[in-house]
């Protein structure tokens, strides 16, 4: 599962996602974080034989689970094929083929939009 994790000030400094993955042994891949002293947020996916119950463990620790739903669409009539977006994509999400046709993968994909507001021709979408 993928998701987004958000930190209030009070939690930030808690091990909670430590003793999920010891607890609930679920494993966390970081894919995008923002935390300071202040809160933030983190985007990771989880997964893991108890990933359900390790989530619930976080939820009810006081962070906030979030899905991360967004997925990445390209317009065929608009798109170029250009490549403006391949290098920005810091997850290896989008590649171009052998026939030199762009291709987006939603399972990669971590909706930062680096690719969004890289595209000339706006062929590119988030969908929530």
């Amino acid at each position: 599962m993928k998701a987004w994790l958000k930190f209030s000030p009070n939690i930030v400094n808690k091990s909670i996602i430590s003793e999920a993955i010891k607890k609930y042994d679920i494993e966390f891949n970081i894919l995008r974080a923002n935390i300071t002293p202040r809160g933030g947020k983190m985007l990771v996916e989880i997964s893991g034989p108890e990933e359900r119950e390790g989530i619930d463990f976080i939820e009810e620790a006081g962070i906030e689970v979030h899905p991360a739903v967004r997925v990445v669409k390209k317009d065929r009539e608009k798109c170029m094929d250009c490549g403006a977006c391949v290098s920005l994509c810091p997850v290896g999400a989008i590649c171009i083929e052998d026939d030199w046709e762009i291709v987006l993968d939603d399972r990669k994909c971590i909706g930062c939009s680096f690719c969004v507001n890289s595209c000339p021709t706006k062929a590119i979408v988030l969908l929530d």
